[in-house]
């Protein structure tokens, strides 16, 4: 089945219905776990690590809860980001516990046992340390160490890596759990030497919560995601090394404020104005023109399956949309369906991504395999809110999206309630191939 048409949907007729097999866990989610736990029982040695540098349990403890803070800022600002198509919560997992363990510890390694021996020795001051560990030393090792969770995704679990918007996600992750360790070390260094965390907690958890995030999102999540749209896992010998670039001059940047602007305090808070936050205003605009693009690509792959059958153009409009998805959500709960609609919502979105991957070449010789399982679960979803919505399963072909002909047989989840996003009126299943179910 070449990618140049989706699967026609199966013609109506009598049968049975029976629901697809559910699938075991793959090998992603086998390996997401092993990973996690690998990564939870590293975590001891950077407790030992905070431990040692702060001095006191008591101050690493108070300050982890002043870094959950920033930390819960950071994670609600990337969900907000993942609405349309969410990820897996095992790869959003080991992407966190990845830049907040494992990033760190290779940091500490790279800096202490390779870095320092080989240039310390030539630096000619005290003064020249502080700007070469700050300023080219930090942002490069720590940029590095955080986008290694996004290259695993791109190169090894393509499935769940399609775009921009993913790598931007993943990057977040890493540089989030990475920012919440360094915020426990400058929070809880500061409680110890001076008994006074206000300010430094103003500067990082409050003032810059996102400039970790930011330089690894832009930086070697967005080279990368992009990337991803290729066709070659190739493009990873470029892209990398170009966002890691990115990363590591936005994170030079903001390190280097304290040497170069002017006026001690009050320059850097302009500083800060002038620079940062129109940095922080064009992320945010390029955020939302990759999501702008992702419901794009969406909509236009969702009607490449109306088109051959499975949706009608409404439905396609209530898939994607966010009004249309928020009155399809709103329809559900009332019916107590919530659950069974977001599932329904996320399968369409992965077969329109699928569909995508399929154009562009990636995963040729699994298109069909692939588009079958998710056209299957696509139909005991949809079959799932007409039974609880309208009663007993009618009879109908296995696996077909619609249900046997005639007025006196017809099945439907429900109208919803209000005006219609498209103005027409809506078929009853039965009397299309591809029915809206609501």
């Amino acid at each position: 089945m070449s990618a140049a048409a989706p699967a026609p949907a199966p013609a109506p007729g009598p049968g049975t219905w029976r629901p697809a097999r559910r699938p075991g866990p793959s090998t992603g989610l086998v390996l997401g776990v092993v990973a996690i736990v690998v990564l939870a029982l590293l975590s001891f040695l950077v407790i030992l690590f905070l431990g040692g540098a702060i001095g006191s349990p008591l101050l690493v403890a108070v300050s982890g809860v002043m870094a959950l803070v920033p930390l819960g800022f950071v994670i609600w600002a990337v969900l907000a980001i993942d609405r349309w198509e969410p990820e897996p919560r095992v790869a959003m997992w080991f992407s966190a516990l990845w830049g907040g363990i494992a990033a760190v510890l290779l940091t500490l390694g790279t800096n202490g046992l390779v870095l320092e021996p080989l240039v310390v020795p030539f630096l000619p001051s005290q003064e020249a340390y502080e700007l070469y560990a700050t300023v080219v030393q930090a942002p490069v090792v720590e940029e590095l160490w955080k986008g290694v969770p996004v290259l695993i995704m791109y190169l090894w679990f393509r499935r769940t890596f399609d775009g921009p918007v993913d790598g931007i996600v993943f990057a977040a992750l890493s540089a989030a759990g990475f920012a919440f360790t360094e915020n426990i070390l400058y929070f809880g260094s500061s409680l110890a030497q001076t008994g006074d965390g206000a300010f430094i907690f103003f500067l990082r958890g409050i003032m810059s919560p996102l400039t970790h995030a930011l330089f690894t999102a832009v930086g070697v999540g967005l080279a990368l995601g992009l990337a991803a749209r290729a066709r070659s896992r190739a493009w990873a010998l470029v892209a990398f090394p170009a966002g890691w670039l990115v990363s590591a001059l936005l994170h030079a940047l903001w390190n280097s404020a304290g040497f170069w602007v002017p006026g001690g305090e009050f320059g850097y808070f302009t500083y800060y104005l002038v620079v940062q936050v129109p940095l922080c205003a064009l992320a945010a605009a390029l955020v939302w023109l990759l999501l702008r693009q992702e419901v794009r690509i969406t909509r236009a792959r969702l009607h490449d399956y109306g088109r051959a059958g499975w949706f009608t153009h409404e439905e396609v409009e209530r898939l994607s949309s966010g009004d249309g998805r928020a009155a399809l959500m709103d329809w559900a709960r009332r019916r107590r369906l919530g659950a069974t609609m977001r599932d329904y919502i996320h399968t369409a979105t992965r077969l329109a991504n699928h569909r995508q991957r399929a154009l562009i070449g990636r995963h040729a010789a699994r298109d069909v395999a692939d588009e079958a399982g998710l056209l299957s679960l696509l139909l005991q979803q949809r079959r799932e809110l007409a039974a609880s919505s309208a009663g007993p399963p009618l009879p109908v072909l296995q696996g077909a999206p619609v249900a046997a002909h005639g007025p006196q047989r017809v099945q439907r989840f429900g109208d919803l309630d209000g005006p219609r996003l498209t103005g027409r009126q809506q078929p009853p299943i039965g009397e299309t191939r591809g029915p809206v179910p609501w």
